[in-house]
């Protein structure tokens, strides 16, 4: 196989077109909602399963197939799900791909929906001011906020640091500051 399609795929990923379909239909049949098309090739190239462009031909020969459908969500967002064929073609041919592969995939699956739902609920926002650059973050709640702080920092990248950080766990986050802010009285 050329090493263009290999570039980005860490040792065991995926680099056969086949496997990768069966992946693609396993994670959208083991999805109760449908996957942002964005994450679905974030989770495949980002975790290293496999080369951006072979997941890409993957998705757009299993749409032509009709084992997975485009959707639109309530964002308007496009999402992918697996049509019964992609299900069956999942239950079936699942067993043929390594577990660790299988496994690592969905792990990869949960932490993009847990990442995507912490960025919808929460807003970290990066302005240049004169004197350097303006983090504002914002935990929201049911009701009032539970946080909303803005800080000035040195850097842009200094900012996209902290703003990375916050979204990773912002509950961590913000218990530490109460932490701080108390002298570890909480």
């Amino acid at each position: 196989m050329n090493d263009v399609f290999r570039a980005g795929v860490e040792p065991g990923g995926l680099t056969m077109d086949y496997e990768i379909k069966v992946l693609i239909c396993y994670l959208l049949a083991s999805q109760e909602r449908p996957l942002p098309a964005k994450g679905l090739v974030e989770v495949l190239t980002v975790e290293g399963i496999a080369n951006y462009f072979e997941a890409v031909n993957a998705i757009s020969s299993l749409l032509k197939s009709g084992h997975i459908a485009e959707q639109v969500d309530e964002t308007g967002e496009k999402c992918y799900i697996a049509t019964a064929v992609g299900q069956a073609a999942s239950e079936t041919f699942q067993k043929d791909l390594p577990s660790a592969v299988r496994q690592h995939a969905l792990e990869g699956v949960q932490k993009y929906l847990l990442h995507r739902r912490r960025r919808s609920q929460n807003i970290a926002q990066i302005t240049r001011v004169s004197d350097g650059y303006q983090l504002a973050l914002s935990i929201a709640d049911v009701g009032s906020n539970l946080l909303d702080l803005t800080i000035l920092l040195p850097s842009e990248e200094i900012c996209r640091k902290v703003r990375d950080r916050f979204f990773n766990d912002p509950v961590a986050f913000y218990r530490g500051l109460l932490g701080l802010l108390m002298d570890g009285q909480l």
